[in-house]
């Protein structure tokens, strides 16, 4: 099924018919019955019409054979030009970039297509001396085989039956190559049936025949190819796209059917211009999902994550646009000329702005993933796990909220540029806005002691934390609330608001002690020098200073001999930090003392890291003691001082 016959179309039912919408339906069901019933009565009649207009068909033989001769020329100049590109087929399906590799496969089978475009349309002016645009056989079968081998090249495209790394369909050998050959002899039959419909309606056949053999054609190559679409279940094309399909074929069969009743083929063609750009939207996007899961580079990756996300936007304006056009107004001429000039103005500039949107918020997704990727280089270096620790615990939050703010404000300037006047949009959502911040004040207080506990730093993710009575590790932190899992695997969901004092487990202190040995008693100053350097070093490595907490104390205790002595650092240290510092420091100190060059012999420098010493448990409140008895006089205990033993 093509385009649509050139048949002039019915007067419209006058809106006074159309009481009410009950009434429409009934007026449309009648028409579609009439309409029926004449085309069926017509059937007897087929043979009688396609007997009277063979003479003329056979008068016409010479320029059937000019149209065959055109036809034979395109396909064999397509065919031609795929043969010469077959080697630069092979190298492009054998790129190492899936993206790549599709791109330069669509190119070499677009100038193919190209090719045979140009072949016709040359014959078609230079020799058969026909006008672009005039109607005729020669005219009307170019343009269709043109137009199938279209349809052929995006079927390649999709199903590429000799490249399986870059088939765009979820079908296997063979399915891919049934779906392109099968869908290729529907469309074909459908396309040829246009072109003999258009040529017997020229030459006098009756509507009604027209109608009835459109009708079976049509009907016959719904069946086939739902057939081919329940057949392709076997090898491995997913229910929702043989669903989504099977949909399609079903919206053309009633639009073309629709057409022939109403004749007019708008509604159809509006639904082929949708399809065409939902299948080369699903090409491209296909493509980039392929490349996607090929490449190995995270920033390849990326860019082709905010690719795919724009040509899916893309796709969707225009979709938009065609539903408007072809629909609203040329099927139910909801725009004047001048108005849908306006219009279709401020719509390209929305369609932009909404485009821009999404672009952004692809973009702010990808920036924060790669901002939580750890890199390879610097996997096993410090500063980065700090870093990515305190990342991972702000970032999602951060994104969040931006994209909000994105989607809000664009959305707003969208519909302000299509005359939607946005004020009482602003004004509900302030009184939304004022009612819900008098009716959740905890919420709000939860999102303001978030934006507080990020700021200050007070804990990260994965960190072992104390907090609202409960202690665990931190597993996620939202906008309003934080999960702790304990050690017996519970987990605990507690509002921001209600955290309370703090108390980070994973950052407590260890104490790094580092010993320097010397076997002879170097001079002082160059002992003052060592240390003096050692420090710096220390100081200015960037894994360490972050984790040191505190000074370097640095002292020089001689030996009971006093033939040499050891240089002594001490500082405290995150505790979380003090695995990978440990030989850090070593490293370290080895080269100051390599580069010191000091008189006396050095020996093995070590580091140990032990607990601080934990503070000393307040002891429990006791009963006051007893107040001492007054000592009692010799009266009162009835006994003599003399008596007392």
């Amino acid at each position: 099924m093509e385009s649509g016959p050139s048949i002039p179309a019915a007067p419209p039912v006058p809106a006074a018919a159309m009481v009410s919408p009950l009434d429409g339906v009934t007026i449309l069901l009648k028409r579609i019955e009439t309409e029926s019933l004449a085309a069926l009565d017509a059937a007897p009649r087929v043979p009688g019409e396609v007997w009277r207009i063979w003479p003329g068909s056979l008068s016409a033989l010479p320029v059937f054979a000019q149209a065959l001769c055109v036809a034979a020329a395109v396909l064999l100049v397509y065919l031609l030009v795929m043969h010469l590109l077959r080697h630069r087929r092979a190298r492009a399906g054998a790129a190492r970039s899936a993206f790549a590799g599709i791109t330069r496969l669509a190119a070499l089978d677009v100038l193919a297509l190209l090719a045979a475009t140009v072949t016709g349309r040359v014959l078609l002016v230079r020799w058969l001396d026909i006008p672009p645009g005039t109607p005729g056989f020669a005219s009307d079968l170019t343009i269709g085989l043109i137009r199938w081998l279209l349809l052929l090249t995006l079927l390649t495209i999709l199903f590429q039956p000799t490249v399986r790394r870059l088939r765009l369909s979820t079908v296997d050998d063979h399915g891919a190559r049934k779906a392109v050959w099968q869908f290729a002899a529907i469309f074909a039959v459908g396309h040829l049936h246009a072109v003999l419909l258009a040529a017997a309606q020229r030459a006098g056949m009756a509507l009604p025949s027209l109608r009835l053999l459109s009708w079976l054609v049509a009907l016959g190559m719904a069946v086939a190819a739902l057939r081919l679409l329940r057949d392709l279940k076997r090898h491995g094309i997913p229910q929702f796209s043989r669903l989504l399909a099977s949909g399609m074929v079903l919206v053309l069969l009633a639009f073309w059917t629709w057409g022939w009743i109403e004749l007019d083929f708008d509604l159809y063609r509006g639904a082929v211009g949708m399809i065409v750009i939902l299948l080369l939207a699903v090409a491209l996007d296909r493509a980039l999902k392929v490349s996607i899961r090929d490449s190995r580079k995270p920033t390849t990756m990326r860019q082709l994550f905010v690719l795919r996300v724009v040509v899916d936007a893309l796709a969707v304006a225009l979709m938009v646009r065609i539903v408007i056009q072809f629909w609203w107004r040329d099927v139910f001429g909801g725009f004047t000329p001048q108005a849908w000039l306006n219009f279709t103005h401020r719509l390209t500039f929305a369609s932009f702005v909404l485009v821009l949107a999404v672009t952004l918020a692809a973009a702010i997704h990808v920036w924060t993933e790669s901002k939580l990727t750890p890199s390879e280089a610097g996997a096993g270096a410090g500063p980065p796990d700090d870093r990515l620790a305190r990342l991972t615990t702000v970032l999602p939050i951060l994104r969040f909220v931006t994209t909000a703010l994105i989607g809000v404000v664009f959305l707003l300037v969208a519909l302000s540029t299509m005359g939607i006047d946005t004020t009482p949009l602003l004004a509900g959502a302030s009184i939304v806005g004022l009612a819900i911040s008098f009716g959740s004040q905890t919420l709000v207080k939860d999102i303001v002691s978030g934006i507080f506990y990020m700021l200050d730093d007070v804990f990260r993710l994965g960190e072992t934390i104390e907090a609202g009575g409960r202690c665990g590790q931190l597993e996620q932190i939202n906008l309003r609330s934080v999960r702790l899992r304990d050690q017996a695997g519970r987990v605990h969901t507690i509002p921001l608001g209600e955290l309370g004092t703090v108390t980070n487990h994973s950052r407590r202190l260890v104490h790094v002690a580092v010993e320097v040995p010397f076997a002879t008693l170097p001079s002082q100053p160059a002992v003052t020098r060592f240390r003096r350097n050692a420090v710096a070093a220390l100081r200015s490595e960037p894994t360490i200073h972050v984790a040191i907490v505190g000074d370097i104390a640095a002292t020089w205790e001689e030996a009971a001999d006093e033939a040499g002595g050891t240089v002594r650092f001490s500082f405290n240290l995150i505790a979380p930090a003090a695995e990978r510092v440990q030989p850090l420091v070593r490293h370290l100190i080895e080269e100051i003392i390599e580069e010191a060059r000091l008189q006396g012999k050095a020996g093995a420098v070590s580091v140990s890291v032990a607990e601080l010493p934990s503070p000393p448990e307040p002891e429990p409140a006791s009963a006051p003691a007893a107040a001492p008895a007054a000592p009692m006089s010799a009266a009162s205990s009835g006994t003599a001082p003399g008596a007392a033993s």
